[in-house]
C-alpha cells in the first residue's frame, strides 16, 4: 500500500499492515481533527484529521526500524501505532477534559478496552464507526501479529511504550511536523527525520538519543512552541473552543451526551447536540454556527505558584462569566480556560547510546491562559481586562 503525505511524500507500508489500517477503529479517525476544532482562521490545520496524523506518525517510526526490537516485537510496535489515538474522542482533547474532569476518562487508557470489545456495553457488537463493529483484533490475528503484545505497549507495560507514550516519541514528533506544516511553517523536513531515527527505548522516563541529535531536537522545540504559541493565542479559534465546550457541558448537565459517546465523531457529536439539548442547540446556534463572540479577556498566568493554579478549569471559567456579566453586561459570556503543562516546552532527559552518558534539554511549562469571550466588542484590550480580572477574581477568592 503507497500513502502519499503532504509532509513526507511517497512511502509504503509493510503488507501486514495494510487490513489494519482499514479497520473501523482506526477510520473513525478520518473524522475526527487533529485540531481541537474547526477554526476559520487555522483553516488547513482544522481541516487535518487524526487519521492523516497517525499514518505519519507510521512513516517516522518505518525511518526509524526500532533495531533493539525483536521481529514479533516490531510488527507489534508498529500495529500499536495504527490504534494508539483510536480512544481520541470526538474534537479530540475540547471533549477530553471534560471527560477527565467528570468521570476520570482519558483516551490512552480507553485503547485497550476498545481493541477487547470491552469499551462499550454492547461489546463486539457495538457500532465504533458507522456501522462497522471492532475488527482490529482479528485482523491481528489474521496478518500474524500478537495482539497480546500490542495490548501490552498501548498499556504502557512494554519498553516499547516509551516510544509511543513519551516525552518524545513519533507521536509528538509527527504532531509538531504536521500542525507547523498546516499553519504555513515550512522547516527542514530532514532534521527531524534524522531526529526521528535516532530515537531509541532507554529506561524510566529517558530515551536514547544521541548528544549529535541536539540542534535537531532544537528545532523541533522551537517548531513545538510555534505552533503552541499560535493555537493557544488565536482568538476565533479559542472562541470556537469555548462555545463548543459550553454546549457539550449542557449535553452532559442534561444527560444529553455521556462518558461513552466519546466515540462519536465531529459531526456525531455536533448533531448529537443539536438534536438533544435544548441549551446546547441554542448555544451552537447563536455562537458556534452564527457570529463567533468577540475576545475581551485573556490572562496569561506564568508562575506555577500562582493562587488562581489552586482552582478547577471549570470553577475558574464560571468566574470569568460571572466577572463579564457584572462588570461588562455581557449578555451571553465565555470563559475559557486552558492549562499548560508542556504545552509550550517540555523536558527531554536522554541517554547517549554512543557513550552512556545522561544529558538534557528544555524545561517543562507550566502556566495557566485564561480567556473571555463575549457577544460585543471590547473596550479595553483583553490584556487589562484580564489584569483587571485577575485583580477581582483574587479578593473574591481570598
Amino acid at each position: 500500500m503507497i500513502i502519499r503525505d503532504v509532509i513526507y511524500g511517497k512511502f509504503e507500508l509493510p503488507d501486514f499492515l495494510h487490513d489494519l489500517v482499514v479497520t473501523p477503529e482506526f477510520r473513525r479517525l478520518s473524522e475526527v481533527r487533529l485540531l481541537n476544532i474547526n477554526s476559520p482562521t487555522l483553516a488547513a490545520l482544522a481541516d487535518t484529521s487524526r487519521y492523516s496524523h497517525t499514518l505519519g506518525v507510521l512513516y517516522l517510526a518505518l525511518k526509524n526500524g526500532a533495531p533493539t526490537l525483536s521481529e514479533d516485537e516490531y510488527r507489534a510496535f508498529l500495529s500499536a501505532l495504527v490504534v494508539h489515538d483510536a480512544g481520541t474522542p470526538a474534537f479530540a482533547h475540547l471533549f477530553e477534559y471534560m471527560l477527565l474532569d467528570r468521570f476520570g476518562w482519558d483516551h490512552e487508557s480507553v485503547v485497550p478496552s476498545l481493541l477487547s470489545a470491552q469499551h462499550h456495553p454492547d461489546g463486539a457488537a457495538h457500532q465504533i464507526y458507522s456501522s462497522q463493529i471492532p475488527r482490529f483484533e482479528k485482523v491481528c490475528s489474521s496478518v500474524g501479529v500478537n495482539f497480546e503484545l500490542v495490548l501490552a505497549m498501548l498499556k504502557g507495560v512494554h519498553p516499547a511504550s516509551r516510544l509511543i507514550f513519551g516525552s518524545l516519541d513519533f507521536d509528538n514528533l509527527d504532531n509538531v511536523a504536521r500542525m507547523n506544516w498546516m499553519l504555513g511553517n515550512r522547516f527542514d523536513i530532514g532534521s527531524l527525520t534524522s531526529l526521528a531515527s535516532a530515537i531509541g527505548i532507554g529506561s524510566g522516563a529517558k530515551v536514547e538519543l544521541p548528544h549529535a541529535q541536539r540542534s535537531n531536537l532544537e528545532l523541533w522545540a522551537n517548531l513545538r512552541r510555534n505552533a503552541y504559541e499560535v493555537l493557544i493565542f488565536d482568538g476565533p479559534t479559542v472562541a470556537g473552543q469555548a462555545v463548543l465546550s459550553k454546549a457539550i457541558t449542557d449535553a452532559l448537565d442534561d444527560q444529553t451526551l455521556s462518558n461513552l459517546d466519546w466515540v462519536y465523531t465531529d459531526s456525531n457529536l455536533i448533531d448529537a447536540i443539536r438534536k438533544g439539548s435544548r441549551d446546547g442547540k441554542r448555544r451552537l446556534d447563536q455562537d458556534f454556527f452564527g457570529q463567533l463572540p468577540s475576545t475581551l479577556l485573556l490572562l496569561h498566568v506564568t508562575d506555577p505558584a500562582h493562587k488562581l493554579h489552586s482552582l478547577a478549569r471549570e470553577e475558574l471559567a464560571k468566574h470569568v462569566e460571572e466577572y463579564l456579566g457584572t462588570k461588562l453586561s455581557v449578555t451571553r459570556p465565555y470563559g475559557y480556560v486552558f492549562r499548560d503543562r508542556g504545552a509550550f516546552s517540555k523536558l527531554i532527559e536522554a541517554i547517549d547510546p554512543t557513550n552512556g552518558s545522561p544529558w538534557s534539554f528544555g524545561e517543562k511549562s507550566n502556566s495557566l491562559v485564561i480567556y473571555g469571550f463575549g457577544n460585543r466588542q471590547a473596550s479595553s484590550p483583553p490584556a487589562q481586562l484580564g489584569s483587571d480580572f485577575e485583580s477581582w477574581i483574587l479578593k473574591k477568592v481570598a
